[in-house]
Formats: C-alpha cells, structure tokens, sequence
C-alpha cells in the first residue's frame, strides 16, 4: 500500500536528568509537559509567553522557561524534542532542526513530520502500557487504552511493585527456570493480586513468604492442541503459547501465530499425515518426542491446520498416557 504508515518501534525512554526541550507554550504544550513532569526529565519550554499552568511550573522550578521564539539553538543538549505550537512553519522548523541534529522529535498531531510518536498511556507505575497506532487512528489508540484501564486497575501497579520487591529472592530461591515460571504463574493467578487489591498488603507478604518457604511441588506437564492455527490469532491461542515450553507445529500454521511462542520455548516441525518430526537428535516420531517432555514436567502446545483432525489426534496422544486439552 503506497501510503501505508510505516511500522514504528516501539521504545520507552529513560529521561531522568536528561534535557528535553517543548517548543510552544499554550495548552497543547501544556498537556505535553504534564506527561513530561513525571520522568524526571530537565524540561526547557521556549516560548515566548505561557499559560499560567505551564508559568507556576517554571515558578515552582519543575521547569525551565526560554522566553524567546525557536531557533535551532534552542535544541542544544536536547535528548528529545517536542514540537507543540500552533504555527505550521515553527514545527517544520523545529523538526528540521532536530532532525539535523539526529534527536527524536514528536510534532503534535503531525505523524508526518515526527520521528517518534507519544502513545496514548495507561501508568500503572512501575508498570506502563503504551498503545500507538502510529498517528494514523489515535481515536482506536485511545478506545484501547480505555478498554485496558478497565481490566488494570490501579492495584496493578501496587502488583508490580510486589513482583519487583520479591525479585531477588525468588530468582535465589528457583533456580530451575521452569519451577521460577511456575511461582511466577502462582504469585499473578493465585490469591495475591486479590489480597493487593483488597488493601491486605500484609497478608500478601505472608501468604507469599509461606508459599517460599514450602516445598515446590512437582511441576505437571501438560498438552495442549490449537485447531485451526492457519487462521488469525485470538486470546486462547496467546495464552496457550505465552504458557508453553515446547511448540510442536505443522507447516501450515500461520506465521503470525508461531511468532507469539516464547522466545524460549523449544520448537519442532510436524509433517505429513502421520506427524513425523523433522530430523532430530532422538529419532523420536513428532508425538513421541511431545509426550516424553510432557512426562518430564514440560507445558506442550500443539499448533495444527485446517487439515488435520485435532480430536484425533488428542485420542492418540492421550493414548500414550498424557492429558490433552483441544481448544
């Protein structure tokens, strides 16, 4: 498509103490530097006048106000741009300029012009979740995030900071990856987030510190069949695969979906009618080479075409003793 947007990567930037100018001083600008105000950055708005928000800002030393009009000079020591006024020309001159100068600019409401784009936010600190359509929908950016701060609320970040205070221990604590992953499965499904939300930050701190202490039961492995993956992607498919320590797949399944595996999963291929693996160091057959890792504790997922009979195909897998969910 000529006039496809182009793919954007997505990054999050560490601002702290670092100089980021706002060109502009009026409400656009504003709005710009009230997202600013909570990285630690070193804000310099150039502007030659400013609304009495972004003044008390400057007055309170939360920023720096240049109170002149652009020029290229104005970007000096800059680590990021924003390019916020109401003057067509202003912004091209400021994203000339930074773009001269290799620094990422954002142009308000200008994707054309931008080197990067804000996404719209939902700040659940220390977790953040950006969502960007690249500027061509911001409208579908914004339905998103709404959809998403529905399902996060505010104790998600009460969560993260959990999850982050515990880190070292638990890492000390599990040494196997896979018993790791499984705590980690325990500590986000089970009751603490509940606990979290429910203010009982103190029972959660016991309830967590009981569960290291305890035993770590023996992991159980588990088979899981994905029909249809040469269709689209869905939520069952991205939980069965974001689970999975081993992806077995056929070679029709949708590149798409494949992509979504763990990066660290184990994979093998599956061909012809009889599931043959492709060559590997067990000389096993694709099915056999599936149910001994789930005997060891593995979580397996099974990814199949159109083609292929999945009820079947979990008969014979359950055959050789090993649990199979269809989804």
């Amino acid at each position: 498509m000529a006039n496809a947007p182009p793919t954007l990567f997505p990054v999050f930037f560490n601002l702290a103490d670092r100089r980021v100018a706002v060109v502009g001083g009026g409400a656009v600008a504003e709005r710009k530097v009230g997202l600013l105000l909570g990285t630690g950055a070193a804000i310099v708005v150039v502007a030659p006048a400013l609304t009495p928000w972004l003044r008390d800002a400057a007055d309170a030393g939360s920023l720096e106000h240049v109170p002149a009009p652009f020029t290229p000079a104005s970007l000096d020591g800059a680590w990021l741009v924003v390019a916020a006024t109401d003057q067509g020309g202003v912004n091209q001159a400021v994203a000339a300029a930074a773009r001269e100068r290799r620094i990422p600019c954002n142009v308000v409401d200008d994707p054309v012009l931008s080197t990067i784009q804000v996404p719209a936010i939902i700040d659940r600190s220390p977790l953040v979740v950006a969502v960007s359509s690249g500027g061509s929908a911001p409208m579908l950016a914004r339905r998103i995030r709404e959809r998403l701060e529905s399902l996060l609320d505010e104790s998600t970040g009460d969560l993260a900071r959990f999850v982050a205070r515990y880190r070292s221990r638990i890492v000390r604590r599990f040494r196997d990856l896979d018993a790791r992953r499984d705590f980690y499965d325990w500590m986000l499904d089970g009751p603490l987030p509940g606990l979290l939300a429910a203010g009982e930050d103190r029972r959660a701190c016991l309830t967590l510190e009981a569960a290291m202490d305890g035993e770590s039961a023996a992991r159980i492995g588990s088979a899981t069949i994905l029909a249809a993956a040469d269709g689209p992607v869905d939520l069952l498919t991205l939980r069965a695969l974001n689970q999975a320590d081993l992806v077995a797949h056929v070679p029709a399944v949708n590149p798409a979906i494949l992509d979504k595996a763990r990066r660290d999963a184990a994979r093998i291929a599956l061909k012809g009618q009889g599931l043959r693996s492709e060559p590997d160091a067990s000389g096993d057959d694709g099915l056999a080479w599936l149910v001994r890792h789930v005997k060891s504790g593995k979580r397996a997922t099974l990814l199949l075409g159109t083609a292929h009979d999945p009820q079947l195909l979990a008969r014979r897998i359950v055959a050789r003793g090993v649990p199979c969910t269809v989804l």
